[in-house]
């Protein structure tokens, strides 16, 4: 199992609340949790996202064994597509930049997303980390 792959199905975005927080394309995600599935390989992460433009994971390495990461984020296209980069030693599978087009999303919405990669992951948001 990639690490970096299972922690990348994550296109989402919360419905904001006020005018501010709509601008700001990630503002639902802060204080919040995303949970992922593989479908390919069943691993699952969880990714918690900050305004700094940072995040991080805890998932399980391929040996079952937990494992934490955290890396930044990055709009583009607009802001259409979120881009993680995952700070992890070089050599690591799946140490890249990987990116997801961004949906809205809100807080109990549980969705599908292909990353760029053609990775297939269901998606989760709840409240709270």
């Amino acid at each position: 199992m990639n690490i970096r792959a299972t922690a990348l199905g994550f296109a989402f975005l919360l419905a904001a609340g006020s005018a501010a927080m709509a601008d700001d394309m990630m503002a639902g995600t802060y204080g919040n949790t995303v949970m992922t599935k593989s479908e390919k390989t069943g691993g699952s992460a969880t990714l918690y996202f900050n305004p700094d433009m940072t995040y991080t994971v805890k998932a399980m390495d391929p040996q079952g064994k937990p494992v934490g990461y955290g890396g930044t984020w990055a709009l583009k296209d607009g802001g259409n597509t979120l881009c993680l980069t995952p700070q992890l030693p070089p050599n690591t599978p799946g140490a890249g930049t990987s990116c997801s087009p961004l949906v809205k999303h809100a807080v109990g919405d549980s969705w599908t997303t292909t990353n760029d990669m053609g990775e297939t992951f269901d998606v989760s948001l709840s409240a709270g980390r």
